[in-house]
């Protein structure tokens, strides 16, 4: 009986809620642009985002239309806030031009292995997860690097499109631990997909790194803010190879290493 009452006072204090959301697409564009991309300076312009009370889920950004008479002198980043991922490094030649290209972490085809002019569906060379879980709201800038002289392009055209999660309903549950906590992948061993947890006892900035048996760093899951709660980060390792590799969490001063295994 006392147990009851003492289980019953618990959750009356620490009441765990059902967080009710959906999945939404918003495709934020500039277009009708004419903007320089002048030698050796980087050219910026950005776009403004408003979503609600969301979260980002999924990041692809859309270069409609880049042109230059160079294409191999340019280095193309997106950035929110203090993140930002390098898109593309020098692809391309002589007016290899960006027409409705589509960079997408999903994509079969890297970037850099594509054909000119680039139509179509590409993986950036570098992965947008850290955007994933971030506050959408606010301006998202491209920066386009001409790295030598004697060229020049222009911007016409380019997008960010967000998949994003919204609250619709209820209060948000939160599962805050005591302690930072690395809890091990499941499954494991897995083909291609697994799934991490982790666990924020306050706010602070946390970065989850996989590397192979080597020490060679082969993905980043998260590297931004997060508030106290827990997570759950998803590893596709579609392209990686049968073997042994470890996932690392960091934050705060505390640091924790796992090991999972890929069977195909």
């Amino acid at each position: 009986m006392k147990l009851q009452l003492i289980l019953i006072l618990v959750a009356s204090l620490f009441p765990i809620y059902k967080l009710e959301s959906q999945f939404l697409q918003q495709t934020n564009c500039r277009n009708g642009l004419n903007i320089s991309i002048q030698q050796n300076a980087t050219t910026k312009d950005s776009v403004l985002v408003n979503t609600g009370a969301c979260v980002v889920y999924d990041l692809n950004v859309i270069l409609d239309t880049i042109l230059h008479t160079w294409d191999s002198d340019l280095i193309v980043y997106i950035q929110k806030g203090n993140t930002g991922v390098q898109l593309l490094n020098r692809i391309g030649g002589s007016g290899d031009n960006f027409i409705n290209t589509k960079l997408d972490d999903s994509a079969s085809i890297l970037i850099s292995e594509g054909t000119a002019p680039f139509s179509g569906n590409y993986r950036p060379i570098n992965s947008l997860h850290s955007f994933y879980g971030i506050n959408p709201n606010g301006y998202w800038r491209l920066l386009v690097s001409d790295t030598a002289s004697g060229d020049t392009g222009i911007i016409k055209a380019w997008c960010v499109q967000l998949t994003i999660s919204c609250v619709t309903g209820g209060l948000q549950s939160l599962q805050i631990p005591n302690t930072f906590r690395l809890y091990q992948n499941y499954p494991n061993p897995f083909n291609p997909v697994t799934k991490i947890k982790y666990g924020m006892p306050k706010n602070g900035n946390v970065k989850l790194t996989v590397y192979d048996e080597l020490g060679k760093e082969v993905d980043v899951l998260v590297d931004n803010y997060k508030e106290a709660n827990t997570y759950e980060a998803e590893f596709n390792a579609t392209n990686l190879p049968s073997g042994v590799y470890y996932y690392k969490l960091e934050a705060d001063g505390f640091s924790d290493t796992k090991k999972m295994v890929i069977i195909k």
